[in-house]
C-alpha cells in the first residue's frame, strides 16, 4: 500500500506545515514534542480540509441562488 504524501491546497497552510517541519526536523530527538508537532500538523490540515469544504458549500450556495 502506497503512502500518500499530503499536499496543502493554501498557501498560509503550506507555510505553516513548513514551519512545523522545521521544527519536527529541530527537535527530532524530542518524542513528546514531536507528538505535539504531530498533532498540529493534523489538525491543520483537517482545519483546510473544513475550509475548502465550506468553501465549495459556499460556491454551490451561490450557483444555486443565481
Amino acid at each position: 500500500m502506497a503512502i500518500q504524501k499530503y499536499e496543502p491546497a493554501l498557501d498560509l497552510v503550506k507555510d505553516r506545515m513548513d514551519q512545523i517541519n522545521g521544527l519536527m526536523e529541530k527537535f527530532k530527538d524530542l518524542p513528546d514534542v514531536q507528538q505535539k508537532l504531530q498533532g498540529a500538523k493534523d489538525a491543520l490540515q483537517e482545519s483546510e480540509e473544513e475550509m475548502m469544504n465550506y468553501y465549495d458549500l459556499t460556491d454551490i450556495a451561490k450557483r444555486d441562488l443565481n
